[in-house]
């Protein structure tokens, strides 16, 4: 193999490496050339959920806002899969248990709140979801819309916590980062090397504890990322929703 081509060949090599051990996700999803609105699909979703009286409608919900981040372009897939919405929805248990997250958070922390990024997730933006990461070694990190998620059923929350000025708790990544530290299975190495702080991973022990107190399980490779339910039991709950 020629010099030249070889030493290319381990740079690279050596750019993943150091991308590995700083916690960064080498894995960054190609935005589209024409991003989409999804807007009568959302339409049908939520025609469907309204109609469904196992759903409640949590966007106003109190000491909490929202941050529906699939209601904009500013997301992993590039596309605006819920069409601008501002409304949120879980399935009854999972809604109850987020109520008492809010009693507790207030308990612990009097003015800090709750900023939902997504609940009830439509089959058809998990299928986008999917489609984002599809042949890279983060394919497992979505689950297949054929079998549908969390999400999809209702019982899943992505959220975060707010200070009393109403500003988001640093967790030391954003939401939906394939960063490696953006799971407690990345913390202790990102710790080591400097790419998390202490007080980041105080924020997310915060989070966990309370969620963990209202009845929810965190996901190990999100920190953003708690289920009302086991998702091994989760197809026992009733049919995949339609859209």
């Amino acid at each position: 193999m020629p010099f030249k081509i070889l030493g290319i060949l381990l740079l690279l090599i050596g750019i993943s490496f150091a991308a590995e051990a700083s916690g960064k996700s080498v894995f960054e999803p190609r935005h589209p050339a024409k991003p989409l609105r999804y807007c009568s699909a959302y339409a049908k979703w939520e025609a469907y959920v309204k109609s469904d009286t196992s759903y409640v409608d949590i966007s106003r919900f109190p000491h909490m806002t929202l941050d529906m981040r699939y209601g904009t372009f500013q997301n992993v897939t590039g596309h605006d899969l819920y069409c601008g919405a501002k409304r949120a929805y879980l399935k009854t248990m999972a809604a109850q248990k987020l109520r008492k997250a809010i009693r507790l958070l207030q308990q612990e922390k009097p003015g800090y709140r709750f900023i939902v990024y997504d609940a009830a997730r439509p089959v058809y933006a998990q299928a986008l979801l999917r489609q984002t990461v599809a042949g890279t070694p983060f394919s497992d990190f979505v689950s297949n819309p054929k079998r549908g998620s969390v999400h999809n059923f209702g019982y899943a929350l992505d959220l975060t916590i707010a200070d009393e000025k109403g500003n988001a708790l640093d967790m030391g990544t954003d939401f939906d980062s394939f960063e490696s530290r953006a799971g407690e299975q990345g913390e202790a190495d990102a710790l080591k090397n400097g790419f998390l702080q202490e007080f980041q991973i105080e924020n997310r022990r915060l989070l966990k504890r309370i969620m963990k107190k209202a009845g929810f399980l965190p996901l190990s490779s999100e920190w953003w990322h708690f289920n009302a339910i086991p998702s091994k039991t989760i197809r026992a709950t009733g049919e995949l929703p339609p859209f």
